[in-house]
């Protein structure tokens, strides 16, 4: 009897240190949104030799200064729809924007020139959309882990907090989205596995 006794208050102790799950926020709205924009800038051009001397000229710049045929911009963003209650912070919802602007040629004299020239052209420009499509799939991943992540943080008591808690939740998924994009890159060698080279016209 004395060691069943001493058996259930060990139980007991134990019981007693094991730690307590923190209650998270119920029922937290995640609204996702998307916003693209496609830019076009016009390029004229006889000639297929004479289109490449003419990008070097109008092309838009890269953060790095160099020309670039086409541009891709993304950019994330989160808001917290939260109030500050007497004894805790209360969250509402999390809104994830993310927004795409994509800067693409316009070659004007396409139509009148050869159809293998236009073939050319336009399977270089369908293959450059399809390597920016897979980073605009890293980039909406990253908005869905920081919709899911700051829904289901746990309840503070101050909006300040909160708030610290959600941006370090959106800084952590950004950087792995930098990471996976710079290997997709590596791996792709910048798109010209996938085709993303310029066309012989």
């Amino acid at each position: 009897m004395r060691y069943r006794m001493i058996t259930l208050m060990v139980s007991l102790l134990m019981a007693g240190l094991t730690p307590v799950a923190a209650e998270s926020y119920k029922d937290v709205k995640i609204t996702p949104q998307t916003e693209v924009k496609m830019h076009f800038y016009d390029v004229s051009a006889a000639s297929g030799a004479d289109l490449q001397q003419r990008l070097l000229r109008t092309a838009p710049t890269s953060s790095a200064g160099h020309r670039a045929i086409g541009k891709a911009i993304y950019q994330l963003s989160w808001q917290l729809d939260m109030s500050q209650q007497s004894e805790h912070c209360q969250l509402y919802g999390v809104k994830v924007t993310t927004k795409v602007e994509l800067t693409m040629p316009n070659w004007l004299q396409l139509s009148s020139l050869a159809a293998e020239t236009q073939s050319s052209w336009n399977g270089f420009l369908s293959a450059m959309q399809e390597y920016e499509g897979r980073h605009k799939s890293i980039v909406q991943i990253a908005a869905k882990e920081i919709g899911e992540g700051v829904a289901s943080l746990p309840v503070n008591s101050s909006c300040q907090v909160l708030r610290t808690q959600a941006d370090a939740i959106g800084y952590q998924a950004l950087d792995a989205a930098r990471e996976q994009a710079k290997r997709y890159q590596s791996e792709t060698g910048k798109g010209r596995l996938m085709g993303v080279s310029y066309p012989r016209l």
